[in-house]
Order: structure tokens, then C-alpha cells, then sequence
């Protein structure tokens, strides 16, 4: 009976200490996978800044309401407009969206390079208690260079990405002639 009590006493002390180790490893993974969502939504968000680019709308506005799911909380303070899209109404965290995207047009349209190139950065916050606690102002010891927003400091990562998209037509010309990509196409089909 005494060999019995010994052994459950040591479970919970094996207990104690593997399940904290535990937990933060889940916590860790389930973080990266936030975090590739994270990526894939900002690549989307290049991707769709530089077609509003290419056609002429406003690559900042279509940026911001791609990454509006990713936005997380309003912890920067600042107020505004919410982005109004017809049949859907106000997009949710569209507000903070405004505040944490960024949008560089870095090639822009008709420069003579038949090329559109948009860089897009989102402060993408990390949301899960204990991973995104960290001692040092700029750098965290998992996820590298972080930023820290608010008042209470609420740590994000920030997420990079670079689109670059060919020009379908010669803005000089009419239709396609004279493009290095496009074949001239003649009006009797060949």
C-alpha cells in the first residue's frame, strides 16, 4: 500500500512539471499557425493592392480590406471610419485594419517597364497569452523582430510582402500592339 501512495505522488510531481512545458508548446504551435494564416492573408493583400494598382483604384483601401479578418484588437487608440462595403455594410475591425496596413507603391503604372510592384506591411498582433510576453522592447526570443503597440504594449509581429504584376496592355498604344508579353492579335483571327 505505502509503494502505491509513493507512485502517485510522483505522477503529480511529473504532472506539475511537464504539463506548463506542455501547454506552452501547444500555445507556441498554435501561434505559428495564426501566423501563417497571417502571411498567406498579407501575400493576398499585396496581391490585390497591386491589381487596385494596375486598374487605378486605391491600393491602400484594397490592402485594408483584405486584411481586415487579421486585424486583431483596436489596441493603438486611434479612431475613424469603418470601410462601408455595398451588400455587406461596415467590415468588422476595418478600423484597426486602416491603422496596422501600409501600402507602397514601389513600381508604378505606365513607368515604361510594363511592371506594377506593391509592397504591403500589416502589424499582425500575437494573440496568445505567454508566447507574446516578452522582456525586450523590439525583439522577442521566438518570433524575432516584433513591435509593440498601445499603451499596454501589445506585441506584434510585423509581416512584409512584395507583389509585382505585369501590365497587360501598353497604355501608348491601343489594344496590345507593341507589347514584349502579349501577342498582337489581327482582325482576321490569326
Amino acid at each position: 500500500m505505502r509503494i502505491l501512495r509513493d507512485q502517485r505522488g510522483q505522477v503529480m510531481v511529473e504532472t506539475a512539471i511537464a504539463f506548463p512545458i506542455q501547454m506552452l508548446m501547444t500555445l507556441a504551435v498554435m501561434q505559428f499557425c495564426l501566423l501563417a494564416v497571417g502571411k498567406q492573408v498579407v501575400n493576398y493583400a499585396a496581391h490585390a493592392a497591386a491589381r487596385a494598382a494596375l486598374v487605378g483604384d486605391d491600393p491602400e483601401r484594397a490592402a485594408e480590406i483584405v486584411c481586415s479578418p487579421i486585424a486583431g484588437s483596436n489596441c493603438t487608440g486611434g479612431g475613424g471610419t469603418p470601410i462601408f462595403m455595398p451588400g455587406w455594410g461596415n467590415l468588422p475591425k476595418s478600423i484597426q485594419s486602416q491603422l496596422k496596413t501600409t501600402t507602397n507603391v514601389l513600381n508604378p503604372l505606365d513607368d515604361g517597364d510594363k511592371m506594377v510592384s506593391v509592397e504591403v506591411q500589416h502589424e499582425f498582433e500575437l494573440i496568445l497569452p505567454f508566447i507574446s510576453a516578452t522582456p525586450f522592447p523590439n525583439w522577442h526570443p521566438i518570433w524575432g523582430k516584433i513591435v509593440k503597440l498601445g499603451p499596454r504594449g501589445v506585441v506584434h509581429k510585423v509581416l512584409t510582402q512584395t507583389v509585382s504584376i505585369p501590365q497587360p496592355w501598353d497604355g501608348d498604344l491601343i489594344g496590345v500592339r507593341g507589347h514584349e508579353i502579349i501577342p498582337d492579335v489581327t482582325s482576321d483571327g490569326s
